[in-house]
């Protein structure tokens, strides 16, 4: 599993790379890509900048992408499948051989930059909300309701399903702020995304016309690893349904409920979590929870995932 944004922070991988050249040399290579110094933006920040798309949206692809070399390097176990929150998405491609290590890096900032974009375009005037939010405690179907209900004048809508009772929510300020305060009074609690962009949701639809012009240029491979995309549940393997699924994904919610329940109808129940944080790792016990998840973002939960598995078998 790899996970999307909001699971940066400063200093994420420091430990790794003091151990393990090749985070280092992974994030070097993409840095010269970028042209500006990722390692230094990720270790020394500033928070503010990090937290701007276009820089986080490459900062967690190589990050998770770095630990997942360094797994394979380590122990050479090969996932059976994958699947990616959003950005993850990307993620996985780049770790099945999709895409290449130079188009996942232009394609994931070229979308950071389109998404940014709309952010600014909007002008809202509620400048200390946010575009998306985090709601707790209260079942989705309820969630979506009130969604619908507040969302005659402006947008908002749910953009992701993470477990049955918790969701992020997409849209204009205002009516998220109303989706908000009538989910509280409900009992729920929220957590503001610092990520001021409305993903996943119709606002989204003025940038398509110009990512799918962008994705023209990109070579698309049949992964190597079987991805299972968020948009239809599905391990697509033609690279031209790949792409039409990742312009629709950006408009379009995320389900991570029905992915984490397609892998465990494959019986797989043993999950790694890819990445700088345990976010994916702590919603898929919520939605099953029986299965045997490690998330791997320092040297010591890779010692443990490392123990636990021997090499050169295939995680089952």
């Amino acid at each position: 599993m790899f996970p999307g944004q909001g699971c940066q922070f400063i200093g994420m991988l420091s430990d790794l790379s003091n151990k393990y050249f090749i985070i280092k040399k992974i994030f070097n290579k993409a840095s010269h890509i970028l042209k500006y110094d990722l390692w230094k933006l990720i270790q020394k920040g500033p928070l503010k900048k990090l937290n701007i798309t276009y820089y986080t949206q490459p900062a967690i692809l190589i990050a998770s992408f770095a630990i997942y070399k360094l797994w394979i390097q380590k122990n050479n176990i090969i996932p059976n499948i994958m699947a990616g929150h959003s950005l993850g998405e990307y993620t996985a491609m780049l770790c099945s051989d999709v895409i290449s290590f130079h188009d996942a890096i232009q394609l994931v900032n070229y979308r950071g930059k389109l998404m940014q974009e709309i952010s600014f375009s909007l002008k809202e005037n509620n400048i200390n909300g946010y575009f998306m939010q985090v709601i707790l405690g209260l079942n989705k179907n309820l969630v979506q309701k009130i969604c619908e209900q507040e969302s005659k004048n402006n947008i908002v809508t749910i953009s992701s399903y993470n477990t049955y009772n918790q969701v992020t929510i997409s849209g204009n300020k205002n009516a998220i702020s109303r989706v908000v305060n009538i989910c509280k009074s409900l009992g729920a609690y929220n957590i503001p995304l610092k990520i001021n962009v409305p993903s996943h949701c119709l606002l989204m639809k003025p940038i398509v016309k110009k990512f799918t012009k962008f994705l023209t240029n990109i070579k698309f491979n049949c992964p190597t690893i079987p991805i299972v995309n968020t948009l239809n549940i599905k391990c697509e393997t033609s690279p031209k349904k790949i792409k039409y699924n990742l312009i629709h994904q950006l408009y379009n919610p995320i389900n991570w409920i029905e992915c984490i329940k397609y892998i465990s109808n494959q019986n797989i129940n043993s999950l790694i979590e890819f990445g700088p944080k345990n976010i994916l790792s702590k919603i898929a016990k919520k939605i099953i929870n029986n299965l045997d998840v490690i998330s791997i973002n320092n040297s010591k939960t890779l010692s443990i995932a490392s123990k636990k598995y021997n090499n050169n078998v295939r995680i089952k």
